[in-house]
């Protein structure tokens, strides 16, 4: 995972500089504390940044990638891969921002019964950041040469958490005779902002919060205050710790800012995009901490297929669904059916 380089930093330095000189030199009467603050900043900034570069180097040292990096379109991208065959391959996408450690149940279990892939999209996890956009099709181009060129045959179940549901859809409406069907976890409709008020005000209040994320992220604060710590509680160890390093990550974190500013046109891409037909379809949704509106929607699109079946995983919320590993199980049962049902046709 590549570092910032420094004039980025100095950028942000001078940006934060400036801010606190405003607002410290406000009243006269701290004009003197302000003129203090202003010449120790430039240090502290430094610092921070000195801690960040430092850490992320022993962390790219202490969590080597566990698959394989593949060069797609001159971009290295993070592939990790069982071997066992014969029954359609099972394809995880992660959700907005997400990388291949948050599948550490979903993964191994799955395994089990079929061949798995995991992969980081470009300048998340252990893949290569690029200057692509960050739409529907240029994640589903790339995703089909990365199974193509790690010799991964299909037909594929894909399965999608939350904005990845949206990149698989357009997966199978692009590609749909390479799809033996899908399996959608609390997946995102490209219509729930649109829909849904308290759905639009949380993903408002969520993209606003991201917009200074990668800023902090290179001045270490994120890091230091274990920012987005919660959102790795749950999975296995290692899984953990490495979800926990990646998610404090400028790279990382940047690249999640650019996909949620990608949601707009990732959703219009989506509406374009047909139903399933009769292909087997699996719908697992949350059941706790639900938004209005959200059950509706999560149940238009299990009427995608006309053979779909429809679980709430009571006690699960939208995160849990994939880092607790309870919920998890519950999420590989609707994997297997599926599977099953794919594997009868072929």
């Amino acid at each position: 995972m590549a570092r910032p380089s420094a004039p980025p930093m100095r950028v942000h330095g001078d940006e934060l500089l400036y801010a606190a000189r405003k607002i410290l030199n406000i009243a006269p009467g701290i004009r003197g504390y302000g003129r203090m603050v202003s010449a120790l900043l430039p240090c502290l900034t430094g610092v921070g940044c000195l801690y960040q570069a430092v850490a992320t180097a022993l962390d790219r040292r202490r969590y080597p990638p566990p698959g394989r990096l593949l060069k797609i379109g001159g971009t290295d991208v993070h592939f990790h891969a069982t071997d066992r065959r014969g029954a359609p391959t099972v394809v995880l996408e992660t959700g907005l921002g997400g990388m291949s450690s948050a599948w550490g149940w979903i993964q191994p279990e799955v395994a089990k019964f079929a061949r798995v892939v995991s992969y980081d999209r470009a300048g998340l996890g252990w893949s290569a950041p690029d200057d692509l956009p960050r739409t529907a099709l240029t994640v589903t181009r790339r995703l089909r040469a990365l199974l193509h060129d790690g010799e991964v045959e299909g037909p594929y179940v894909l399965v999608g958490h939350s904005m990845g549901g949206m990149f698989m859809r357009f997966f199978a409406d692009q590609y749909p005779g390479d799809v033996a069907g899908m399996v959608l976890i609390d997946a995102a409709h490209p219509d729930q902002h649109r829909r849904s008020p308290a759905i639009r005000r949380h993903m408002s209040s969520g993209f606003r919060m991201l917009r200074g994320v990668p800023l902090l992220a290179g001045l270490g604060y994120v890091r230091m205050t274990g920012f987005f710590s919660s959102w790795a509680v749950g999975l296995p160890e290692r899984h953990a710790a490495e979800a926990e390093a990646f998610l404090s990550s400028y790279t990382h974190l940047k690249t999640t800012r650019d996909e949620s500013l990608a949601w707009d046109a990732v959703c219009a891409e989506v509406r374009s995009t047909g139903r399933l037909g009769d292909r087997p379809l699996a719908v697992v949704s949350a059941g706790k901490d639900v938004l209005p509106g959200s059950h509706e929607l999560q149940s238009e699109l299990a009427a995608l297929s006309s053979r779909s079946i429809h679980l709430t995983v009571e006690g699960a919320d939208h995160v849990t669904l994939v880092t607790h590993r309870q919920h998890a199980m519950a999420v590989v049962d609707a994997i297997r059916q599926v599977v099953q049902m794919a594997d009868r046709e072929r």
